[in-house]
């Protein structure tokens, strides 16, 4: 489509401009072929100037008909094309509201700090040893993150077989992790649905289109549909515009529930050495 859009837009553009190659000449030869209507008794200017003249008119217009963007007509206006869009654009405007928003909610929730405090793990690591359970467990309710759920439970568990605590401790990452590669999904369906939507709004602008050279014949010529046409491809345009951050967003988020899970892990696997192993200690960079 956008093929045939594109010769349809080079075809028409070639005619414009054999069609002033053809008139302007026959136009200036007309002019020169003008029999004088007065006369003056002074005397008649130089042929020479004339012919210069004649030359920098032509090729003052040349210069125009190949530089056709510096013509103000064709300078586009997007804020007046997407509001011409229709009722897409304003579908397309709310899945713009939602991508935003998703973007600024992974980007404030997907961070260490949410799901590993600062400070905990070092400041309770030796309260196990210390038997100071109620001191860990206060410790945990102050700061409300995956981490502190499952220092929680290997605490309260703290009695059952290992494996069992292990076992735990590693579901509650696991859901942990699910959860927010499920909060991620949101932006894959902006990134899928935003296209399609630009789609189907160019589809029913270029029905609409035809509709409008049908209806008016050859009255409004390649103008009328070509104008009819642009209206309609801004809704595709500003669907493609929405899909790229979307694609973007979903796998840096994507790229950061998997970081964050690995440090859960890692400092998970850290704690129950050395809680119920007999593993040593080492201090936290």
């Amino acid at each position: 489509m956008y093929k045939l859009i594109r010769i349809m837009g080079i075809a028409v553009s070639a005619a414009m401009v054999m069609a002033m190659m053809f008139i302007a000449p026959a136009f200036a030869q007309d002019r020169t072929d003008k029999p004088p209507t007065e006369t003056s008794d002074a005397p008649p200017a130089p042929a020479v100037d004339a012919a210069a003249d004649e030359a920098s008119a032509d090729d003052a217009a040349e210069e125009e008909l190949l530089d056709p963007r510096d013509n103000k007509l064709v300078e586009v206006d997007w804020i007046e094309e997407m509001l011409e869009g229709g009722l897409t654009m304003v579908f397309l405007g709310l899945l713009s509201v939602g991508l935003v928003a998703f973007l600024i909610e992974r980007f404030m929730t997907l961070r260490r700090n949410n799901f590993m405090p600062p400070g905990l793990l070092t400041k309770i690591r030796p309260m196990f040893a210390e038997r100071r359970y109620d001191e860990i467990l206060d410790e945990c309710a102050k700061h409300k993150s995956v981490m502190s759920d499952i220092i929680a439970h290997c605490v309260n568990f703290r009695a059952t077989n290992f494996d069992i605590v292990a076992a735990g401790a590693a579901d509650i990452g696991a859901r942990a992790v699910i959860d927010q590669e499920e909060k991620c999904a949101p932006l894959t369906v902006i990134a899928g649905v935003a296209p399609l939507l630009g789609l189907l709004g160019t589809m029913i602008g270029m029905i609409e289109a035809f509709k409008l050279v049908e209806v008016f014949g050859d009255e409004g010529g390649a103008s009328l549909l070509a104008g009819s046409i642009s209206k309609a491809l801004i809704t595709t345009a500003v669907g493609l515009i929405l899909a790229i951050p979307a694609i973007l967003g979903f796998h840096w988020a994507r790229r950061r529930v998997h970081q964050v899970s690995n440090s859960i892990e890692s400092e998970t696997e850290d704690l129950l050495k050395i809680w119920f192993l007999g593993g040593k200690d080492v201090p936290m960079k």
